[in-house]
């Protein structure tokens, strides 16, 4: 715990990798290696040589993630957001650098991107990505968009945007081929179904049999269905530790009016009509989650809310 931020103090932390960072690493290692092994199998293709130049550029191919014009490709076409206006750099600007100050680093090395979109929301993305959408800028007064860009730079100290996008990045081929197969299996048992009732019932069979033998012969495989749920357990852990990152720097209390804010006009309104799974399946915790999260670090060993 720490009380209300001290701006005397050092920095609290610098960029890094935090535990729920190294979750979703840990938790796309079985993707990646279901990825490595299409790769491996395509570069199967190959002339001897460019097969193992194949596999090496894949994995290589990575780190293009952290390169600044791939990284605004990737921006634009992936989460269509768009450069600030001027009128817009003009007020997101000096937010930016006074939160970048207060953490102790350098805001130049992030890029600052509008989201067209009606939403109050931001996010944090790959190495050097902070986007914040038009009705944000808009909407928040600065204070409370200077919390939200403090959150989303908690994402970004640790290490929680990167290692998401490289886990999604290096499961794509995984989860392609995996999608194949399934359409593939669901091509195959609608076509028996047309042919014949029984034709159905026996290929149903079948693939039931091989799924059962597999688990059977490799028990470890069942916990792949349990990595999505994991996943997304490790996304709301990141999201409170943003929360309390923005805490750090002393914006704990204005994230706090934000969040109160949300929840007042209903934004977590749908979670008690959701399924049990939807829940667990949620990236963020519910607002009032954070809430209490955020005022218990901000209250600190006094108990109370700073002024």
């Amino acid at each position: 715990m720490a009380p209300a931020y001290d701006p005397t103090a050092p920095p609290p932390t610098r960029r890094g990798v935090d535990s729920s960072s190294i979750t979703t690493l840990l938790l796309n290692l079985p993707l990646f290696l279901g990825s490595f092994l299409v790769i491996w199998m395509l570069s199967q293709m190959f002339p001897t040589g460019l097969d193992v130049l194949f596999v090496l550029a894949w994995l290589a191919s990575g780190a293009l993630m952290f390169h600044r014009p791939t990284e605004r490709t990737v921006a634009k076409l992936l989460y269509k957001v768009r450069q600030p206006t001027s009128t817009e750099l003009t007020e997101l600007q000096p937010l930016w650098d006074e939160v970048t100050r207060r953490a102790g680093l350098d805001g130049s090395r992030y890029d600052l991107w509008i989201e067209n979109s009606d939403e109050v929301n931001a996010f944090a993305a790959a190495g050097h990505i902070v986007s914040v959408t038009r009705n944000s800028l808009n909407q928040l007064p600065p204070d409370q968009l200077a919390a939200v860009l403090a959150h989303e730079l908690g994402h970004h100290v640790g290490g929680h945007a990167w290692s998401g996008l490289l886990g999604i990045y290096y499961a794509f081929p995984a989860r392609i081929m995996m999608a194949t197969v399934k359409f593939i299996v669901v091509f195959v048992f609608m076509l028996a179904a047309e042919i014949a009732s029984l034709a159905a019932v026996i290929v149903a069979l079948v693939i039931g049999t091989i799924a059962v033998s597999m688990a059977l012969a490799f028990p470890p495989a069942l916990a792949l269905f349990a990595v999505p749920l994991l996943l997304a357990w490790a996304g709301r852990l990141g999201e409170l530790r943003a929360d309390r990152f923005a805490g750090e720097i002393g914006y704990g209390p204005l994230l706090i009016t934000t969040l109160t804010s949300h929840l007042e006009q209903g934004t977590d309104d749908t979670r008690g009509e959701q399924g049990m799974v939807t829940r667990l399946m949620s990236t963020h915790p519910p607002l009032h989650t954070r809430i209490l999260a955020l005022e218990t670090f901000v209250a600190g060993p006094s108990g109370s809310l700073p002024s």
